[in-house]
């Protein structure tokens, strides 16, 4: 037998005299042409916006030192681990309809309490096109408790919504709380720290939390630099000391 024989060597049909049967044997020629055809090769994974990984992705070896406005108290938080990895949503793994770049960052904070997951989220379809800003944001950072021995979903919040407008007062109805985010084209000073795009997100509902509103203030290359939570009453203020950054 040759060596270039393969499944499509058996597309040789011999010359019969019946019509019916030389039909039939020619749709299974096709068929058999069809599945000889070598598959479309995978789509590459869509890179997450530059933009979005500035804000939010960050490598171990950064830390963040934040301050309680209120009692002063120092709180160290530190990145534990980072997973890139690559989302995939379709028909079957071999060919997804939905590939794009995805991570998984995890933070410890030095006060205790089990630790920060933050993922990313996909509202939008696929192919990614550049976002419009005139409608809901098409990505987010969700961030939620960290409980690798329980078999309960802790579930988690939108806190970072990538691409707004920037200086425009909007809302966003999530799963379990409604956020208000503000993107700034001016700097903002935050903790006596003058920070250039700074976007605000106040949040009905932080199941990170607690289920407690809460309100961040994201800068590029910096990540959070003001973290508030509204609890029982009470407002505690966290906000960016120094830092060090490794992305």
């Amino acid at each position: 037998m040759p060596s270039s024989f393969s499944c499509c060597s058996l597309l040789i049909v011999p010359a019969l005299g019946r019509p019916a049967l030389r039909l039939r044997l020619w749709c299974l020629a096709l068929l058999l042409a069809y599945s000889c055809q070598s598959p479309l090769p995978e789509p590459e994974a869509v890179p997450l916006p530059a933009e979005l990984k500035a804000y939010t992705l960050f490598q171990p070896g950064t830390y963040w030192i934040y301050q309680d406005s209120a009692s002063q108290q120092l709180d160290s938080v530190w990145v534990v681990s980072t997973e890139r990895s690559v989302y995939r949503l379709g028909k079957s793994q071999e060919y997804p309809s939905v590939k794009h770049e995805d991570f998984q960052l995890r933070t410890r904070s030095s006060r205790g309490g089990p630790d920060q997951l933050y993922s990313v989220y996909r509202s939008c379809g696929m192919p990614i096109q550049e976002d419009a800003t005139d409608r809901s944001p098409c990505w987010s950072i969700r961030r939620g408790r960290y409980l690798p021995t329980s078999t309960a979903d802790d579930g988690g919040t939108d806190v970072f919504p990538y691409l707004i407008a920037r200086d425009k007062v909007m809302f966003v109805n999530g799963y379990d709380a409604v956020m208000y985010p503000y993107w700034h084209s001016q700097p903002r000073v935050i903790g006596g720290q003058s920070y250039e795009g700074v976007l605000e997100v106040n949040l009905t509902a932080d199941a990170s939390e607690g289920g407690w509103p809460s309100h961040y203030a994201w800068a590029p290359g910096q990540g959070i630099v003001r973290h508030r939570v509204r609890q029982a009453g009470r407002m505690q203020t966290w906000t960016l000391l120094r830092s060090h950054i490794v992305q």
